[in-house]
């Protein structure tokens, strides 16, 4: 095996025979062979729901063609997607049995949406202090589950390939992740393998069209079935999701939870554009052997833009189901804005719990590291497509901010 891959390995404290136990290089992600790995965590016999095998094929023939993975890339991709078919068979099993009934829980959701970079992490741990509100967890994302004993460490989510990407130098790819912290819904989404994360962490654009080019509706309708599992077990609070990626996908998200409310934070699509390329490079270094970050600028600028030409940043036909904040409100202002958000769904805010996010740091912190305003503007600037610059306009003029990134 490579000297490359053996180090990165041990850096996890993971020997050449464990790789080549789990390193598939005829066939990484067949998906008979995946199927027989989600059912060690999932032992029922049913199997996958057709209407997501094309999405899986379409995500693993991608894998395999275009991300050009290291040995360890394809052994954490291996087994993300054993973890979400096991996923896709337990949701499918409370359901279908009927232990959980979807349409008892979801129509009170709140939705947090923007683009990558518009503070949304952030946010979310602000609101995740009101105890009247139930966001998701790490662990409860990972593991639905219907059981009522505590949740448990388990440890087959410390998976030691994960940690190649924690303990790169510096920590650039991000922060472990906190399995008892709020976490994305859009998880949940890859039990379905309509994963619109996928394309941060691998250079994945073929699937990534394709999936543009699909109707969310299926996706989202198992979203919903997962989310009951999820809520099923974890009674009580308002069920409140926060996620970039459903940005991408609005129209499908609405046409499944109809009456749910939508938060739309603004920011300067330049600094979503700037922020999701730098995550995008640093994490795709984690498990591929090429990464070229003048590509993944123009890959997430070319993806981004496709979701700009769309109508939902200022669309008004969902009327008072939404609420529109900017980016630089949260920043200046982050405990009055929490305010006007837990006012507009219909949850107070304690003066004790202000207290609690005080104590967290009311002060927003950037979503990305670095200055990089000399990247993408000039000559760069010039390539980009013309929705951004339209938006960027928009953008300033509708919010009352001068053209510098904010």
């Amino acid at each position: 095996m490579n000297d490359r891959y053996d180090g990165q390995a041990q850096v996890c404290g993971v020997g050449d025979e464990r790789l080549k136990q789990v390193f598939r290089p005829d066939s990484p992600f067949a998906l008979h062979d995946i199927l027989a790995v989600a059912r060690q965590q999932e032992s029922d016999a049913i199997a996958p729901d057709p209407r997501f095998v094309p999405a899986f094929r379409e995500l693993a023939e991608s894998l395999v063609e275009e991300a050009a993975l290291t040995p360890v890339g394809v052994t954490v991709a291996r087994r993300r997607l054993a973890l979400s078919l096991a996923n896709q068979l337990r949701v499918r099993r409370l359901v279908e049995s009927g232990r959980v009934d979807p349409e008892l829980y979801g129509d009170d959701a709140v939705f947090v949406v923007g683009l990558p970079g518009t503070g949304l992490r952030r946010l979310q741990r602000l609101l995740s202090q009101h105890p009247g509100l139930n966001i998701p967890s790490l662990w409860e994302v990972a593991r639905p589950s219907t059981e009522w004993a505590p949740w448990r460490r388990d440890p087959s989510l410390v998976d030691p390939f994960e940690c190649a990407l924690w303990e790169r130098p510096g920590g650039a790819a991000g922060r472990r992740p906190d399995p008892g912290a709020p976490c994305g819904d859009h998880l949940l989404l890859s039990y379905a393998f309509h994963a619109p994360s996928a394309p941060v962490e691998y250079r994945v654009p073929r699937y990534a069209d394709w999936l543009d080019s699909q109707d969310a509706t299926a996706a989202y309708t198992f979203h919903r079935r997962a989310l009951a599992v999820i809520l099923e077990r974890v009674h009580g609070g308002r069920p409140v999701l926060v996620s970039e990626f459903h940005a991408l996908r609005l129209d499908g998200l609405l046409s499944v939870y109809p009456n749910a409310r939508v938060i739309r934070v603004h920011r300067d699509p330049m600094a979503s554009l700037a922020g999701i390329a730098e995550l995008s490079t640093q994490r795709r270094r984690a498990w591929s052997l090429r990464v070229d970050p003048r590509a993944v600028k123009a890959e997430w600028a070319r993806r981004l833009g496709r979701a700009l030409a769309g109508p939902q940043w200022y669309d008004a036909s969902v009327g008072s189901r939404v609420l529109d904040i900017a980016y630089a409100e949260l920043a200046e202002m982050p405990l009055l804005t929490v305010r006007r958000i837990c006012e507009f769904m219909d949850a107070p805010l304690p003066s004790s719990v202000e207290q609690r996010m005080l104590a967290e740091g009311v002060r927003f912190e950037e979503d990305f590291p670095g200055d990089f305003s000399r990247d993408y503007f000039g000559t760069a600037d010039a390539r980009l497509p013309d929705i951004f610059r339209d938006h960027r306009e928009i953008y300033c003029r509708h919010w009352g901010v001068g053209m510098a990134i904010q």
